[in-house]
């Protein structure tokens, strides 16, 4: 999983070109890969750690639970920028159609039907990987760890935090020109549930 997040960062960071009039258009996607990134990498240095085998062969269960979780947080920053900027680009795009191709579309499939059903199925995703895949890791490594899964708990959140709160004054920043209704507090707050800042962004 720490491979193919850090390909599809790469990726994403090789497509994202900005340009001097719209410089802040890849503000939140950048960050998103960035903090994407440096997670990865805490989780692989984690799972480094915990492969010093012991006296009896065993590797250690709590920097690998860690690792496990700052792992699915990786993920669900990834998710994050590629949703947004693909929700963002697919709302260009459907605004640059002309009238005539936007009946022949619309024909086809209605407009807000696509949106919509993109929309649906990265939110979906992000809260699997953002808050079912930890708890069932919590679950599952409960008798390993002694049954301190609230440790678990309090890591997860502690990382949380940081990264949310930058990533909503970057929010503030990016759409403080476009009328932004939301104050850092309440951007701070919609950063853990993330999806609905894709829909109305």
């Amino acid at each position: 999983m720490l491979v193919f997040n850090l390909s599809v960062i790469s990726f994403m960071l090789s497509l994202l070109q900005p340009t001097s009039d719209s410089g802040l258009s890849h503000l939140s996607t950048s960050v998103a890969l960035f903090m994407g990134f440096c997670l990865t990498l805490l989780g692989l240095w984690l799972f480094l750690v915990s492969q010093q085998w012991d006296e009896i062969g065993l590797s250690h269960p709590w920097p690998f639970a860690l690792g496990s979780m700052t792992t699915f947080l990786a993920l669900s920053q990834t998710i994050t920028a590629f949703m947004h900027e693909y929700l963002f680009n697919f709302k260009l795009i459907l605004e640059s159609i002309n009238p005539q191709d936007k009946s022949v579309t619309n024909s086809l499939i209605p407009v807000d039907t696509a949106t919509l059903t993109l929309f649906i199925i990265g939110g979906i995703i992000w809260f699997l990987i953002s808050y079912i895949a930890p708890l069932g890791l919590a679950r599952r490594c409960h008798p390993i760890i002694d049954g301190r899964r609230w440790l678990l708990a309090i890591y997860y959140c502690c990382i949380q935090i940081p990264i949310y709160w930058v990533y909503a004054k970057v929010w503030l920043i990016q759409y403080d020109s476009v009328n932004q209704k939301y104050t850092l507090g309440e951007l701070f707050m919609l950063q853990f549930i993330q999806p609905l800042l894709w829909w109305f962004h």
